[in-house]
């Protein structure tokens, strides 16, 4: 009795050994598509942003920021000093001219200091000079208003005929657009690869051409969708430059019936 309880054990083990986790590896590996099927989104490489900070302890200031490479994803702090005897507030902040306001403090006590947290948009800005002004608006009689006037030299990764690809149409017809994409000489380049983010409503691809005796490259995408909808979606182009291992191509498009 012993024996047999002892060799049924043994073979339930074996079963459980073998089998089951085969049957995992094959759910993980050839998932079918289905109702319940889940999208897997990519969201690119890591990269670290290329940050710095500044003081603000006057009404009017500037800042010029160390050049950067386009698609660098730019943040920059500007700490500011509230120097009066009476409590300063932001009501109102706004950039413009390739920079966005992130966060601000709405109070800050007389002599603390707070921030207003910016974002700078190289993306297509490639070869410019980014020149703008952060203004804020204040409960200071005196001084109702806070500017601060900044500007960066991106500097040129590529040119780039389109950043953002637009399919519109009716699904019933063929729906493709390009963008090419020609290295600069300070930063050369080949396209390794492309990723998509979600891949759901477009096929996507690219090759290598001839642009002006120059190698290039056409980034593709094709419509994909059976029905009327919309089409938002992210082609990240991948590089054998460290300097740049990736950048995006948007695509984005409205299809018709």
């Amino acid at each position: 009795m012993k024996k047999n309880l002892f060799f049924t054990g043994l073979l339930v083990f074996l079963i459980g050994f073998f089998v089951i986790p085969w049957g995992w590896s094959s759910v993980k590996d050839t998932a079918s598509p289905g109702k319940n099927s889940k999208t897997i989104f990519y969201f690119g490489l890591p990269q670290k942003p290329v940050y710095s900070k500044s003081v603000v302890d006057s009404p009017k200031s500037k800042y010029v920021f160390a050049p950067v490479l386009q698609f660098d994803q730019v943040q920059h702090d500007f700490i500011i000093k509230n120097n009066s005897d009476q409590m300063l507030e932001l009501k109102k902040v706004e950039a413009c001219c390739g920079s966005l306001v992130e966060a601000f403090t709405r109070q800050i006590p007389a002599g603390k200091e707070g921030v207003i947290r910016t974002i700078l948009l190289t993306d297509r800005r490639g070869g410019e000079e980014i020149n703008g002004t952060i203004r804020s608006q204040t409960n200071d009689p005196k001084h109702p208003e806070w500017t601060i006037d900044i500007s960066c030299y991106v500097k040129k990764l590529a040119d780039i005929s389109a950043h953002t690809i637009m399919l519109n149409g009716s699904w019933r017809q063929t729906i493709e657009g390009s963008s090419t994409v020609i290295p600069t000489s300070e930063y050369p380049f080949k396209i390794t690869g492309v990723k998509v983010k979600k891949g759901q409503d477009i096929v996507y691809g690219y090759k290598e051409i001839k642009q002006a005796g120059k190698r290039a490259y056409l980034v593709t995408a094709k419509n994909k969708r059976t029905e009327a909808g919309a089409i938002r979606d992210t082609i990240y182009v991948q590089t054998d430059n460290p300097a740049r291992p990736e950048f995006i191509i948007r695509v984005l498009g409205k299809v018709t019936d």
